[in-house]
């Protein structure tokens, strides 16, 4: 597996390995840019610059395009779909790479297939362009697909606060929970929790402990663990424009092998050491000054 994080788009590397195989399959987290019109991921012939598999996402069209560059420069006919994306949303696009065929899954739904045209195994350079904004692209080789089936995991959207739900599955490494919110006018603080159980403290085991607070104008950020009742110390961040009162946010929370890793907006403001064990984490708690309009496990 190999993770390349918040890479500068237009963005173009080459295949672990080389080339593509059967069992590949390339995981992108983006958002499309708040004005998008389009953007495309690519599967290429870096040496000979011909497109194995092109899939384009036109919002100025409501579709997405996927076709096939010949070594000849020549396009064939068109494959298209009604458009999944939303601008300004987060995504999660697999692709995973069969004997005959390409499978695309969204948000851990399938969406579509694409029979190849030429070898799968010419592609050996991945491009990611247009106006997205993409904070991991990962590379795996799995029989999974989706990777994170979403039919039975966390989905839940405009919950009351304070909330308090199982995410319905293991959270592993890769896994995120989202939250798309907006910070009140006037907060004194609020939190979200990634912990064993839905209980209130000072009961549950808390891993990951998310509070921004807003207090006398100072804004910061406070990460914590609850253990045994007992808080450890507090890694602090100014939050400075991040989560300004009233502005709207996608936070994401990542589970990585030693850490998590914590976005705001599609960018990395933080990464927060495992103090106890992640495997724990069933279940996700938010209280506080803010409005929650989608909380997501993927």
């Amino acid at each position: 597996m190999m993770t390349i994080t918040n890479p500068v788009i237009p963005y173009v590397t080459g295949l672990p390995g080389g080339c593509l195989q059967v069992g590949s399959m390339i995981i992108v987290h983006g958002q499309p840019t708040f004005n998008c019109n389009r953007f495309s991921i690519n599967l290429v012939h870096q040496g000979n610059m011909y497109c194995i598999f092109h899939f384009n996402a036109r919002f100025d069209q409501g579709q997405v395009v996927r076709n096939t560059n010949f070594p000849s420069s020549t396009w064939g006919p068109e494959e298209r779909s009604a458009l999944p994306f939303t601008r300004n949303k987060p995504f999660f696009l697999e692709i995973r790479c069969l004997q005959d065929r390409f499978m695309v899954a969204i948000d851990g739904n399938h969406y579509c297939e694409y029979a190849h045209r030429v070898s799968y195994s010419q592609a050996n350079t991945l491009q990611i362009t247009g106006d997205v904004q993409v904070s991991t692209v990962e590379f795996r080789s799995t029989n999974t697909y989706p990777t994170f089936p979403s039919g039975n995991r966390l989905n839940v959207a405009n919950p009351p606060i304070p909330f308090a739900s199982s995410i319905n599955g293991p959270l592993s490494v890769g896994n995120e929970i989202q939250i798309h919110g907006q910070v009140k006018p006037h907060p004194n603080r609020f939190h979200i929790n990634l912990q064993q159980g839905c209980q209130s403290p000072p009961s549950p085991t808390i891993v990951f402990h998310f509070n921004p607070r807003y207090e006398g104008g100072n804004r910061v950020i406070v990460m914590n663990s609850l253990l045994g009742g007992q808080w450890g110390s507090e890694q602090r961040i100014a939050s400075g424009r991040l989560l300004a009162p009233g502005t709207t946010f996608v936070l994401i929370i990542r589970r990585q092998a030693y850490n998590f890793e914590i976005l705001i907006n599609a960018t990395t403001i933080a990464h927060y050491a495992h103090r106890i064990g992640a495997d724990i984490v069933d279940s996700v708690t938010i209280d506080g000054d803010v409005i929650v309009g989608k909380v997501v496990a993927i």
